[in-house]
């Protein structure tokens, strides 16, 4: 029995290889995509595939996917197939309008400002997540953001569409989520507030926004700056769309031209906006015509992790420590007290077994606290007490008086004796004491394994 809202699917190879044309998707026998097969109700993916919509193809994205896609899924809990064709199109326009007009990646935090998500259920006795497109993303009510121009009503056909995709994750990056039978639990889909430095430069390019509608930034200019010039805002790119070099840009989906026939129809897929001239209306930043210098402070910001900005902001403006003033000459400098690992654990590699020895030298009684500059991580001993500096100056001199005497009978005396009276300062020694029978260190002897 299919799973509820699946069916077979109506994509075939032919489908697909106009795309493969336009380089939206790679070349079959790189085996990135497979059409399911023809007794497949409900998808059957292999390790590693997600369901993709041919619909979404159409309206930005594209394989192998962008970042800022696959960060924004993990950051929601929810996967490709969860979202419909109106919540790809609008994820691409904003990548779009930050890249082409604001001169910035995208910044997640002015995304979660101006959009949110709502879930569509089963039923309301059944809560799980519809199976596919239960993901709406919609601006919030009251907000003042650029007409994007959306048909009312996406092709009711398009859940029939699907095929599988497979994609290779950058070290380090986020992968996309794979395909499970199991609902999606979508979480963070309303964000309602944002650190205050956050809301600051949320503030800033909101500003900029509103500046870019009073010049006569519209809804048709936000999709020729990116379908216009064959640049897929959902796809990994080398640069981003403010870079734009021209016909020859590595970062086009195709070098062909477009005709203004086929233009004006793979425009009229996606949105209602009038097509009237490439030239008409406010263009995006290139080559040609570089971002201002002001908005490359954002340039490095993702602000995905919603906390990780605010440390950064913290750093950037924490005040410049305050310079010591100048000493006169002949004036002593005061000692700097070494850094301990209380204070720079970070810097500190110290083995285990190196701690254990060094605690079992010390004794069961000390707490050993490592130093971080010292080259050998010798464990240092503090002042002893005078019961303990008595005691250490009478073994001293016993010692002294042993060797004294064991040097007087050397000329005379034979082997024997003389093994006797080593046998007898070793055997008196403290430290031959600690060597034979070393002191188990107690608890607390060892701060903590680094």
């Amino acid at each position: 029995m299919a799973a509820k809202g699946w069916g077979k699917s109506k994509v075939t190879k032919e489908a697909l290889i106009p795309y493969v044309a336009a380089g939206i998707i790679p070349e079959f026998k790189r085996e990135r995509w497979r059409v399911p097969a023809a007794n497949e109700v409900e998808p059957l993916p292999r390790p590693g595939e997600f369901v993709l919509f041919l619909s979404f193809l159409d309206r930005g994205l594209a394989l192998p996917s962008s970042d800022f896609f696959r960060q924004l899924l993990s950051f929601y809990n929810i996967k490709v197939s969860d979202l419909g064709p109106h919540s790809v199109q609008q994820i691409a326009l904003f990548v779009a309008l930050c890249e082409c007009y604001l001169g910035c990646p995208p910044y997640f935090p002015l995304w979660v400002s101006i959009f949110h998500g709502r879930a569509s259920r089963i039923s309301k006795s059944e809560q799980s997540l519809i199976p596919n497109g239960g993901i709406t993303f919609q601006v919030k009510s009251g907000e003042n953001f650029i007409d994007m121009a959306l048909p009312k009503k996406a092709q009711s056909q398009w859940r029939k569409f699907w095929f599988y995709a497979l994609e290779y994750t950058p070290p380090g990056g986020v992968p996309i989520p794979q395909y499970t039978p199991e609902p999606s639990v979508p979480w963070r889909l309303n964000v309602r507030s944002l650190p205050k430095d956050q809301e600051e430069v949320v503030r800033e390019m909101r500003l900029a926004i509103q500046a870019l509608k009073d010049s006569g930034l519209t809804g048709a200019n936000m999709y020729n700056c990116w379908l216009g010039r064959r640049l897929v805002p959902l796809r990994c790119r080398s640069h981003l769309m403010w870079e734009y070099k021209g016909q020859n840009d590595c970062t086009r989906s195709s070098a062909t031209e477009w005709d203004e026939a086929e233009y004006r129809k793979a425009l009229a897929k996606v949105t209602t906006a009038v097509f009237t001239s490439f030239d008409d209306g406010l263009q995006p930043f290139s080559e040609d015509k570089p971002a201002p210098k002001a908005s490359s402070r954002h340039k490095a910001r993702g602000g995905f992790l919603l906390s990780q900005e605010r440390g950064r902001r913290e750093e950037s403006t924490s005040p410049p420590e305050k310079k010591e003033p100048a000493k006169k000459e002949g004036e002593p400098r005061p000692k700097r007290p070494r850094q301990t690992i209380l204070k720079g654990a970070t810097k500190l590699r110290c083995p285990l077994k190196d701690a254990l020895e060094a605690g079992a030298r010390v004794g069961p009684s000390v707490k050993a606290i490592p130093t971080v500059k010292s080259k050998r991580k010798v464990l240092t001993r503090p002042a002893p007490v005078a019961g303990a500096v008595a005691t250490k100056t009478a073994e001293a001199k016993k010692a002294a008086e042993l060797k004294k005497a064991a040097e007087a009978k050397k000329a005379s005396a034979d082997p024997a004796d003389l093994t006797s009276v080593r046998e007898e300062i070793v055997a008196e020694s403290p430290v031959a004491d600690a060597t034979a029978s070393p002191a188990k260190p107690v608890d607390g002897a060892i701060p903590w394994r680094v």
